[in-house]
């Protein structure tokens, strides 16, 4: 399966939100596959696309990455490219329950996107609030 091509098959209403019953119906269809893990890539690639659009509250994209703690890594490389709120709420969920060691790097990559230049301005907002709950400030 093409995870990329599946996922772009998605539609979104008028209001920019995701049919969640095609999301639903993609996660099902991965999670059938002995490499169903090799489509966490295309999930963050999908989410980057769709920075501005509704996909799940945290929605089956989110439930399916969460599923195991192998998602780290790619989840890091998307905020790089470009944080989205829906990563950044990942981010939150990670730094709660992260040893105090761990954390560090986590509240690192929040500040980075909270100051960055290119990104919009909604998603710095959103960081600067998860930095402000993570230091207790709020």
């Amino acid at each position: 399966m093409d995870f990329e091509i599946e996922l772009n098959k998605v539609k979104f209403d008028e209001c920019h939100e995701a049919d969640l019953g095609m999301l639903y119906d993609f996660i099902e269809r991965i999670e059938k596959l002995p490499n169903k893990r090799d489509a966490i890539p295309a999930i963050f690639r999908f989410m980057e696309e769709s920075h501005d659009k509704e996909l799940g509250s945290p929605g089956p994209l989110v439930h399916f990455l969460e599923e195991k703690n192998d998602y780290h890594k790619a989840l890091k490389e998307s905020l790089k490219r470009k944080p989205t709120v829906l990563t950044l709420w990942m981010v939150n969920r990670i730094i709660n329950g992260v040893p105090e060691a761990e954390k560090s790097e986590w509240l690192s990559i929040l500040e980075t996107v909270s100051s960055n230049e290119s990104t919009d301005d909604i998603t710095k907002d959103e960081a600067k609030k998860y930095l402000e709950y993570q230091r207790g400030e709020i």
